[in-house]
Order: structure tokens, then sequence, then C-alpha cells
């Protein structure tokens, strides 16, 4: 149908009908049912094949509402699904965070309302857009919705790009090797493309019943299926044919299992101790060439330069070379400063190096808007003082050169190329998710994990206090790991390779070119409405 006005009317005029609240609502439990998710203990299947048609209802739900419907049911959908990917948030802040059930509750909804209203903008823009300049959906959703995800790598606090739909794939990634060239970005685009046309064949044969047209939608995306094997094949032969073997050793990761409550109670300082000395003596017997501890793992501080001059503990020999995580405080003209921090031991118990945390947790680490946050005395003291760091550290560790990623700096793809840039040849992400008891958390975390290492094609090892302590192989395949909550290390014989990828090389550049063509085309649009009467075919 064809109407040359643009009044309202020409738009459905109810915004809460029984087909579009039900769209909203399935587009939300599909979009975080696709993640890994754990609730009271059970772990439900992998149904990371959502991500390819959890747009899809929602779309097809909004698409002859005006903008102002489409965004508001856009906005439910995300609350939806930000409620079920965001729920172990709660755990932490009423566990260790000092509030209450309703506070934690009120604080986690106050970040859902602002990433849902992110998400509604794009989404309904791409909507609006199809409708005043007639390019097909199908075209407009990857750059839009892309877009978003770009956005939400840099804002707010410096980024949390927690729900970016890539990340509910981690089971698939042998499919989609290729990101070694567009990094995760490119998979964005691939998920939102084919969202797009699954849902413009649907609008097409509900609309107009073009049958015809829904099919070689439907066509269209079989190829670009078949198609991304192909390429992901031929990335993998790439990485095989070009790898240069460096050598073989066995690394070991230690998983403390330490209660959260526990780990900085004074009277469980040693003991914790005790027990990451205990896991380490018997994975050196069992053969390990070096032993990793997770973050914040070593309950002393430590202080800097002075760490540089002493011997670790006094000891004048280790049975080891290790990499631990430790509190280290530096004395600054302004003060003592407090850096999250990985610290290099060799055998001599040497203290040979320290990296310091670059990307800091918000609400955990630091404080956000102190100047509001003073009126909450409950907030401010449950948040610690951690300064930043400022320089990518590259450990000489056994003749290779590990890089580090502390706690959430592995969902930040910069982090771990700007290591491999600098000729990482393993990187390690040291974690701490017992916050988060047992819940999605960890298991969604490790999948951030698994993108680093396929899109620099590195091993990437974890060692996390309660899990996911994982080994990574340049794939992007979980290689081994070991059970959550579990007392332990796992220790595996690693062959190391030296390869280099597209990515690493030229990272996401072309990221802002998508961006600056949605600017372009919203801002064609925009003028387009405001010229005069459109022509809105639906």
């Amino acid at each position: 149908m064809e109407i040359k006005t643009t009044k309202s009317q020409d738009y459905k005029s109810n915004l809460f009908t029984k087909a579009s609240l039900n769209a909203s609502f399935l587009s939300g439990v599909l979009a975080f049912l696709m993640y890994p998710f754990i609730l009271f203990g059970y772990h439900f299947p992998d149904m990371g094949f959502f991500a390819w048609i959890f747009l899809v209802p929602l779309l097809i739900g909004i698409h002859r509402h005006k903008f102002a419907h489409k965004f508001v049911l856009a906005f439910i959908c995300s609350m939806i699904a930000h409620y079920g990917t965001f729920y172990w948030l709660i755990t932490a802040m009423q566990k260790f965070g000092g509030l209450n059930f309703f506070q934690s509750f009120a604080t986690m909804t106050l970040l859902c309302i602002f990433f849902s209203m992110v998400f509604a903008l794009f989404l309904s823009l791409a909507s609006w857009v199809n409708h005043i300049i007639k390019v097909p959906l199908f075209l407009l959703l990857p750059v839009f919705m892309t877009t978003r995800d770009l956005l939400l790598h840099h804002f707010p606090f410096n980024g949390f790009p927690w729900g970016a739909p890539p990340y509910a794939l981690g089971d698939w990634l042998q499919f989609f090797q290729w990101v070694d060239h567009t990094g995760i970005f490119g998979l964005s685009f691939f998920i939102y493309l084919i969202n797009g046309l699954f849902a413009g064949g649907m609008l097409l044969f509900i609309h107009r019943k073009q049958v015809d047209k829904m099919v070689s939608r439907l066509i269209v995306v079989c190829v670009l299926i078949v198609l991304s094997i192909y390429l992901s094949s031929l990335s993998s032969q790439a990485y095989e044919k070009n790898k240069i073997p460096l050598k073989s050793l066995n690394i070991a990761l230690v998983q403390g299992n330490i209660p959260q409550d526990q780990k900085w109670d004074p009277f469980y300082a040693q003991d914790i101790l005790n027990n990451y000395f205990k896991l380490t003596h018997k994975a050196v017997k069992d053969g390990a060439d070096f032993v990793v501890w997770p973050e914040t793992s070593y309950p002393f501080g430590l202080r800097y330069p002075k760490l540089l001059d002493e011997k670790f503990l006094n000891k004048e020999r280790l049975s080891t070379n290790l990499l631990i995580g430790a509190f280290v405080a530096e004395k600054h003209t302004d003060g003592v400063q407090l850096f999250n921090s990985i610290v290099q031991i060799n055998t001599k118990a040497e203290m040979l190096a320290v990296y310091r945390k670059m990307h800091l947790v918000p609400f955990g680490e630091y404080l956000p808007f102190k100047e509001i946050f003073k009126h909450f005395p409950t907030v401010r003291r449950a948040v610690g003082e951690v300064s930043r760091g400022h320089e990518a550290v590259l450990f000489d560790v056994l003749d290779l050169k590990v890089g580090s990623l502390i706690c959430f700096e592995d969902i930040f793809p910069s982090y771990a190329r700007a290591l491999a840039k600098k000729k990482a040849d393993i990187l390690i992400n040291y974690t701490n998710d017992a916050w988060y008891g047992d819940t999605s958390a960890q298991h969604q975390h490790l999948v951030f994990s698994q993108f680093r290492a396929l899109e620099n094609r590195l091993f990437l090892l974890r060692a996390t206090n309660t899990g996911m302590t994982a080994i990574i192989n340049p794939r992007g395949e979980v290689f081994d790991k070991l059970a959550p909550f579990k007392n332990s290390y796992l220790l595996h014989n690693i062959k190391v390779d030296r390869a280099t990828s597209f990515y690493s090389l030229h990272g996401d550049n072309w990221v802002f070119g998508i961006a600056v063509i949605f600017f372009m085309l919203f801002l064609y649009a925009v003028i387009k409405r405001l010229l005069g009467p459109v022509k809105i075919r639906f």
C-alpha cells in the first residue's frame, strides 16, 4: 500500500497490541537465552543459534508503527534482554557491595535503562529510515546496529560491550575463523545482516504476499552461510600455513577457589597463600615450567619500586617461574596510589617486572561521578580507589613474550591487539569472578577471551579464582578447562606458534567507515523528511 502523506494515521495508531507486545517479549527472551545462561545452578544448553533470528520478531512487530512506538517497543524488548543477561550484578552488589536487594535491583535497572535506550534508539532509527528512504532493511540494520556495538566499546565509562551478539557464538567459532580479519565487528555486521534478511523476507510475505522475494532473501541467507564457511576454511588454512613454531612448554594455571568474603580478611591471608603454594608445588611436580596465579591472588600488598630490589617472600629460590596477581602500592607526589597488577617472579625469587591494569571496572575499582555519589556513603564505601596503569607490558618468560589482560580487559579487543602488535607470543587473562557466584557471568566472560585469541591467532590462557580457568587455542576453541569452584590447577603442554593476523595489524579502522555511513544515511533521511511529504510504503 502506498500513501502520499506523512500523517501519523498512516501508521498503526495503537502502541500496545497483542502482536507488538508478544514480538517485544519474544525478542527480549531470545536475546538473553542466546548467551551462556545459568539459573539457580542449572546450566541451560547452548542456544547461540538464536543470534541469527533474535531481532526478527521485534522488527516484524514494530514495522508499521511510528518512530515513538518503535522506540518504546524496542526499549521494552531490550530491558527484558538486559535483565536476563545482567541479573548476576545483583549478586555482587547485594553480597559484597553493601546494598540490599531493592537497592541492587534499582542500580541494575538504571544500567539496563541506559543500554536499552541506546539499543532502542539505533534499532528504531534503522526501521524508521527504511520507511523514509526505501533502502532495504537488511542493509540498514547491520550499519545502524554495528555502529551501536562500536559505541558500546567506548561509552559509557570507557565502554561495556557485554551485550554484543557475537558473544553468543563461543561454541560456533569454527564457522567464523575469518574473524581474524574483521574482528568482532565483522561478525556483528554479519549477524545483523542475517537478521535483517529474515525479517525483510517475512515482512514481504506478511504485508505483500510476495513469496518470490521472501524466497530470494532466504536463498541469499543460505549463500552467505556457505560463503562464511568457505572463508572460515580459507582463514584456517592461511593460519596453519603461515604460523612459525616457537617452542613447547608446560604451563599451569592455578584456581584457588577463594570465597570473595575471605579474600581480604587478614585472618585467612596466610591460609590463602599456603593454598596457592601447595597447588604450585603440585603443578611443578607434575612438570610445570611456569605457573600462573589469578587476579589479586597474593593476599598481601607489595610496594614499587621496592619489590624490584627484594626477594619474593624473602626466599632464595623458587621451584618455578611465577606470574601472580597482586595489589601494588606506589608513592607519588600526590600520595600513595594502588594498582591492580601482575608481578613476574623468576626461580631466584626476583620480582622482575610489573604490569598495571589499564582499564578499571567502574563502580568496582573507581567511582564515576564522585560529586554525585558523595551523598551515598554506602555506595562510596563499597567502591575501591584503584589507579589506572598506562603501559602495555610484555613479560619475558622462558624466552617467550607474555601479554597480560587483567579482569575484564579481555572484553575490549584493543588491549589484546596492542599486545599482539608488540609481538606477544601468549596472552593470559587473570580474573576473579567470585563476585558473581554460580551465575552466567563467568561462562559469558569466557567467550570474550575466545574471541581475543581468534582475532590475534594467539593462545589465550585464563587463570581465574573460581572459574572459568581455561586454555584457548589460536582458533578460539576452549582446548581444556577446569570445573568452576574447584581448588585445583590446570596443567597443559602448550605448543606455541608465532602468527600475525590481519586484524592484529589493521584493527577496527573499517568499522569507523560503517559509522560514517550510518551518519550519512540518518542525515539524508532527516533532510528528506523535513523537505516535505514523502511516500511511506510499508
